[in-house]
């Protein structure tokens, strides 16, 4: 059961996370819209990292074309998934964020409520909430196989403004 946070208390959740694991590589994933860009800014101390500012310059405009399509799809999504996975390394003491578990030891799960997606959503204007609904639960399905098999340290932290 995730632990339910305002977006102060998730800052400071995340900065424990942070300092107990300060020496290994963590992986924060949540989907589009969940508020990860506007962690990453409160959490300057840290040195996170967003995945996208790492992945995107590294691939061909052609590639950046076909995987920005729209709607999102399975095969999009894994082959995005699958492509970080292969060009983006996490550092330890520097938290990456993003949609996708990498090679790492700690694993955070920014989850959101769908109301609230919904909402997070609409206020941005440039993601609709049937493609963040579906990366959310791309994550989910992917987040509940690794931890099932995994030897990684995982938190599950729930959005709640």
């Amino acid at each position: 059961m995730p632990s339910r946070y305002a977006t102060s208390e998730t800052i400071r959740a995340l900065s424990e996370i942070f300092e107990k694991h300060k020496n290994e590589r963590i992986c924060v994933i949540g989907t589009m819209c969940c508020g990860k860009t506007t962690l990453i800014q409160q959490l300057r101390g840290y040195h996170c990292v967003d995945a996208d500012d790492e992945f995107w310059p590294q691939i061909s405009k052609k590639d950046t074309e076909r995987l920005s399509q729209k709607p999102i799809t399975e095969e999009i999504i894994g082959t995005v998934c699958e492509r970080m996975r292969e060009k983006i390394t996490v550092k330890p003491g520097v938290p990456l964020f993003g949609i996708t578990i990498l090679d790492c030891e700690v694993v955070v799960y920014l989850d959101i409520a769908e109301q609230l997606l919904e909402k997070h959503c609409k206020q941005r204007g440039d993601t609709t909430f049937m493609d963040a609904l579906f990366v959310k639960k791309y994550i989910e399905k992917h987040w509940n196989n690794d931890k099932a098999r995994s030897k990684k340290i995982f938190y599950d932290l729930m959005a709640t403004e």
